[in-house]
């Protein structure tokens, strides 16, 4: 048996211990961020304008840190995904539903379905492949538990596979245009499904309505949103209880904004932007149902044909006050660990962790060596949870609900 060091992360052997081991836990914030802030504390950075709240970068001159336990309901839970071979996963993305986690594929390693109480492996969910019902990477996905489905959106995509809970492929749904990249909500009984791509050339819509057939119902063409054709171009999708909205991300900095898509007025409605004395920075936009997030960057080129960003900032504005800040997001519940890109995890349902074991013994390890001052009850579950921690361990998820 092949033996995996904690320093060889992240990546991962092939060879595991064959036999199931499951460990599940809850977390509870022991310590809170001396530097965390009440809401009503803060400055006024944005204004509302018939509706759209637009806020001032100017106005953006302090930076809080900000508790997980802040955002989310109740406990942090925690289970350790079962250990077979045939269910490794790397640190992927991960959603989690009522009763399952899906584990996001990326070559060689398709998408997997896990049991969310237990950890235990379920099935693949297709295969990677270019035949039919595989796929090479996956951009989105969706569990519709209620109707004994899950649906996935490769990249460049011109239909969405569709599986059953057991990963046996069903009939796909045709896409009224081509996706480079996307995100969508199926609507499974009302047999409808509401798709935001890349408008890149001469796409005909940025978001539309269709049947599962492949009827275009609705649509909004891309106008003002079109791009040039680039992969570097990305969609954020916030979508719960009939709300979708979306943001499209352009690699050449712009002014942009958040938009709400209105499926029975077919209109845009827009929700959120920045004001930006120059359109230098690159920026995202997401909400969760009490906040609006951006995130700010300055390009980096790589090289000719490579450009990265750095300096990264998040910020997030209050619905209701309009009150917000610059701020760095911790996970208090397992000792103050910085969480990166957080607009990204705060963007959904469910605050999702889906962490390499190597990864998270170093980020333990380094956590209890500084000079943080937790308390015993703290230092000892920290301690515990590294100590666990075994070579041949597969994935960490840790998830909990948002507050509403």
């Amino acid at each position: 048996m092949t033996q995996r060091t904690l320093k060889q992360y992240p990546l991962k052997a092939t060879i595991i211990l064959c036999f199931f081991i499951v460990f599940a836990s809850v977390f509870t914030n022991c310590s809170r961020s001396e530097s965390f802030r009440k809401i009503e504390d803060l400055k006024t950075v944005a204004k509302n304008v018939n509706g759209l709240i637009v806020c001032d970068k100017s106005l953006l001159n302090e930076t809080i840190t900000i508790p997980l336990s802040f955002f989310i309901d109740g406990e942090l839970q925690m289970v350790k995904l079962d250990g077979a071979d045939e269910a490794l996963v790397k640190d992927n993305t991960a959603i989690v539903s009522d009763k399952y986690i899906l584990v996001q594929g990326i070559p060689p390693m398709p998408c997997k379905l896990f049991d969310k109480k237990t950890g235990k492996f379920i099935s693949n969910i297709g295969s990677i492949g270019q035949g039919p019902n595989e796929y090479r990477a996956i951009y989105e996905q969706q569990i519709d538990e209620m109707n004994n489905r899950i649906y996935l959106l490769p990249w460049d995509a011109n239909k969405i596979l569709v599986y059953d809970l057991k990963g046996n492929a069903l009939e796909s749904i045709p896409l009224c245009h081509g996706v480079p990249k996307g995100g969508f909500y199926v609507d499974t009984k009302a047999g409808t499904v509401t798709v935001a791509t890349l408008p890149f050339g001469n796409a005909q819509a940025v978001v539309w309505q269709q049947t599962f057939d492949g009827t275009m119902l609705n649509f909004i063409p891309p106008e003002h949103l079109a791009l040039r054709p680039d992969f570097s171009n990305e969609v954020v999708v916030y979508k719960e209880n009939g709300i979708f909205d979306f943001f499209v991300f352009s690699i050449v900095p712009r002014a942009d904004t958040l938009y709400r898509y209105d499926w029975t007025a077919n209109k845009l409605i827009p929700r959120f932007t920045c004001h930006f004395e120059e359109l230098k920075d690159y920026h995202f936009y997401a909400e969760s149902s009490k906040y609006f997030f951006g995130d700010l960057s300055e390009p980096k080129q790589i090289n000719q044909n490579i450009t990265s960003s750095q300096n990264r900032r998040s910020y997030f504005v209050d619905k209701q006050t309009l009150k917000g800040s610059y701020f760095i997001l911790e996970n208090d519940f397992l000792g103050n660990i910085e969480i990166e890109k957080p607009i990204f995890k705060l963007n959904g349902e469910y605050y999702v962790y889906n962490a390499d074991p190597g990864e998270l013994h170093s980020k333990l390890e380094e956590q209890l060596n500084s000079d943080k001052n937790f308390t015993p009850k703290m230092r000892e579950k920290l301690t515990n949870l590294k100590n666990s921690i075994t070579d041949n361990d597969n994935n960490y998820i840790f998830y909990a609900k948002y507050k509403k």
